[in-house]
């Protein structure tokens, strides 16, 4: 008994420790998020600065970290579509995220995107990232890379919504009010 009460008396500190980790990154998830300025070239080779060359002043970035991860991409596409052509203010623009790379994969990579999407109208709109992925989720507050990722901001890259996974008719909703209150 007195042996288990000395571990317990041990693990205690342990425990103090990563409460008080554990509760510093719960008050760091509710900082608001600012989206990192990123150089990247858009597949219709232009170069682009994110978030201080988006085009609109409310962007809606879907941001996706796996090539099977378009079809959830391409759920959100008719919402952004539409609300693109009634709102002069608002843009969409797909970020597909993978590790930093050499030059020869970055434009395989990229050749590869212009050869699935077609449509050349499209490809200024399609920026692909090549970034330190723990580094860019760690700094969006992105707990993983399970799913599509879309995210709200504004013309300075404050996250003001975000949304996980295809887009349901909840989501369709919430980003529809965020873009009206805002």
């Amino acid at each position: 008994m007195r042996n288990r009460l000395l571990s317990l008396a041990r693990f205690a500190p342990c425990l103090l420790a990563f409460s008080l980790v554990h509760g510093s990154q719960g008050s760091d998830q509710r900082k608001p998020s600012v989206f990192p300025s990123i150089a990247s070239y858009a597949l219709d080779k232009n170069k682009i600065t994110l978030p201080d060359d988006l085009a609109g002043q409310l962007n809606l970035l879907l941001i996706s970290f796996q090539p099977e991860q378009e079809k959830q991409v391409d759920t959100w596409m008719p919402v952004a579509q539409a609300l693109q052509h009634t709102n002069f203010n608002f843009r969409w623009y797909r970020l597909p995220v993978s590790e930093h790379e050499n030059f020869i994969f970055r434009w395989w990579e990229n050749s590869s995107m212009r050869s699935e999407e077609t449509d050349p109208e499209t490809w200024r709109w399609i920026v692909p990232l090549y970034v330190n992925k723990l580094e860019f989720r760690s700094a969006l507050q992105i707990p993983n890379e399970r799913s599509v990722v879309a995210l709200l901001v504004d013309k300075q890259g404050q996250v003001l919504w975000r949304a996980s996974g295809s887009l349901t008719p909840e989501l369709r909703a919430g980003l529809t009010a965020a873009v009206a209150s805002h």
